[in-house]
C-alpha cells in the first residue's frame, strides 16, 4: 500500500483592491460614517454598525466606496438575465436578487446593487463588485436552471454573467 496519499490543494483568492479605484481612494480616520447609508468605517473595515453609530463622538461624514460607485455609476459586475421564462417569473427573480444583495450588503456593506433594469425579454443588473455579479448568478442558476456564462476581465476588476432560460 502507497503511504503517499494524494491531496487536494484549494487556494484560496485573496482579496486585491490594489484595481479598485474607489478602495485606494484615502481611507479616512479611524472612525467614520457613510452620509447616504450609515455604514461605519472603523479598524480598516466598513461594516453596518447601527449599534456603533451612535456611540462615536465625532464620527466624520464620508460617502462609503460602495455610494461612491453607485453615485458615479462605476459598475464591477453586470448580470444581463434573459429568456421567455424571464417574463413569467420576473418579480420573483428581482425579488431574490433584492433578498441577496440584502444579505450580501449583511456580510460586507460594499456589495450593492447598481441598478436594476426591465425590458422586453432581459432584465440587466448592475453590481459594486464582481462577486456579487457572480453570486447572483449561481443563486439564480440554483432556484430556476438555466445557463450561466460568466466572463471575467483579466486586467481589471470586471465580470459580465449572463443568464438564459427559455420555457
Amino acid at each position: 500500500m502507497n503511504p503517499i496519499k494524494s491531496r487536494r490543494i484549494i487556494k484560496k483568492k485573496a482579496m486585491d483592491s490594489g484595481k479598485d479605484s474607489y478602495l485606494l481612494k484615502t481611507a479616512p480616520n479611524d472612525m467614520a460614517v457613510c452620509k447616504t447609508c450609515g455604514a461605519v468605517y472603523h479598524g480598516k473595515r466598513w461594516s453596518l454598525g447601527k449599534k456603533i453609530a451612535p456611540v462615536l463622538k465625532k464620527p466624520v461624514p464620508v460617502l462609503c466606496p460602495a455610494c461612491q460607485k453607485i453615485r458615479d455609476n462605476f459598475a464591477d459586475g453586470f448580470v444581463t438575465l434573459k429568456g421567455s421564462f424571464l417574463n413569467a417569473h420576473r418579480d420573483e427573480i428581482i425579488a431574490l436578487v433584492r433578498n441577496k444583495e440584502a444579505h450580501a450588503m449583511y456580510h460586507n456593506p460594499l456589495d450593492r446593487v447598481i441598478s436594476v433594469k426591465s425590458g422586453k425579454n432581459t432584465v440587466d443588473i448592475t453590481t459594486t463588485t464582481e462577486k456579487l455579479a457572480e453570486r447572483i448568478g449561481q443563486m439564480i442558476k440554483k432556484a430556476y436552471s438555466g445557463n450561466v456564462e460568466y466572463k471575467w476581465s483579466a486586467d481589471t476588476k470586471l465580470a459580465r454573467i449572463v443568464w438564459t432560460r427559455d420555457a
